[in-house]
């Protein structure tokens, strides 16, 4: 008897093993994943990437890049249904799509490379697509060789809607009637190409109210993030985001507000950095997100220092690598006279002058490394 339990408890350990291996299997299969599904045309330069995810949220940020640079404002638009269209040129190319979550950052990429069929006699057609005005209302942009010189129609679900003529406006408004999906097509004959040609792309028309968002945006200089979006100034106010938490309001109310984010204090690794916004055209909101990487620090290099124009701002550009500079030294001057208040890294003429010109602007700080920085540049203020 003694035996035979010694066998019961054995058969029934393995039977828990096998069972326990099964369930790691499991959870190792559901792991999210992201793949990148291509379509394309032999010898067309127009690609087409479809997003491809299991197991992650359908509320999750997609970004696609393109040789190593983000598809970022008006173009963004141009992503429907997380299915990337892009009109190349030819040679090898590397596109990449990150799916962004508050728990984790997911990336895939592929290489193409773009072989255009030189003897087709009919042109590559492509548009890009762009809401215009509120939900339903859409511009489609002609976008292909020669289309200066070509005439073509535009279709929407099969029916004609539009013809253009040679050096006509390369673009359709096109006012949809409700939401939904719609087959929208661009189409051409030539004497070349008698049998005609055509590009068609579906759209997903939503009733959001959400149409008239700003199209949010940031460029990273060193540690230094600027917000970089059209209407910029006329924005009443947007929020930065680092990995999910609020760090900084932008308000036309403050009169600190810089435009930028300043990452310097922050550790060495990969953030995730946002800009979020709502008005009153907007009122579900819209955010741009971008990872950002802090590297290792370095040492000290006093060659760096610079002073740099952007826009209606100077800004050190260097002086985030000079990490021991004193923020009570720090003097900015306009045109000789002293400017208050200032921010340590960026003076901004729209603070301080109401007329256009160009008017002389001077950094001034002292760093115990590199001793006293000092720099003018001369800015052409447009008002």
């Amino acid at each position: 008897m003694k035996k035979i339990g010694i066998w019961y408890f054995l058969i029934l350990s393995l039977l828990l093993g096998f069972t326990s291996c099964d369930d790691e299997t499991e959870d190792f299969d559901n792991d999210p994943k992201v793949e990148i599904v291509i379509d394309n045309k032999e010898g067309s330069a127009v690609y087409s990437f479809e997003a491809k995810t299991i197991g992650i949220d359908d509320n999750a940020q997609v970004i696609w890049s393109v040789d190593g640079k983000d598809i970022e404002g008006e173009d963004q638009q141009n992503i429907i249904n997380q299915i990337l269209d892009y009109l190349f040129k030819p040679g090898k190319h590397t596109i990449c799509v990150r799916v962004i979550t508050e728990q984790r950052t997911i990336e895939a990429c592929a290489e193409i490379n773009v072989d255009v069929d030189q003897n087709n006699p009919c042109p590559d057609l492509f548009f890009k697509a762009k809401r215009y005005q509120g939900p339903f209302t859409y511009k489609f942009i002609a976008n292909f060789e020669g289309v200066e010189n070509a005439s073509y129609e535009w279709s929407v679900n099969g029916e004609l809607v539009q013809e253009a003529s040679q050096n006509d406006n390369q673009y359709l408004i096109y006012n949809f009637e409700q939401a939904g999906e719609y087959e929208v097509c661009i189409m051409t004959e030539t004497p070349d190409c008698p049998q005609g040609v055509s590009y068609c792309k579906v759209i997903e028309v939503k009733d959001d109210n959400n149409g008239l968002c700003p199209e949010l945006s940031f460029i990273t200089e060193g540690n230094l993030l600027f917000a970089n979006f059209p209407e910029m100034e006329e924005l009443e106010a947007y929020e930065w985001f680092v990995d999910g938490q609020l760090v900084e309001t932008e308000s036309l109310q403050n009169q600190d507000r810089d435009d930028l984010l300043n990452l310097e204090s922050y550790n060495p690794g990969t953030y995730t950095v946002c800009i979020k916004a709502e008005t009153p055209d907007c009122p579900n909101g819209t955010e741009f997100c971008k990872e950002v990487v802090i590297p290792e620090p370095k040492p000290i290099d006093c060659s760096v220092f610079d002073l740099v124009n952007f826009k209606d701002k100077a800004a050190v550009a260097g002086a985030i690598s000079i990490t021991d500079i004193d923020p009570n030294s720090v003097v900015w001057t306009i045109d000789g006279t002293v400017i208050t208040p200032i921010t340590p890294r960026v003076a901004r003429l729209t603070d301080h002058v109401t007329q256009p010109g160009k008017y002389e602007i001077c950094y001034k700080a002292v760093s115990p490394t590199c001793g006293t920085l000092e720099k003018c540049i001369e800015i052409d203020y447009k008002g």
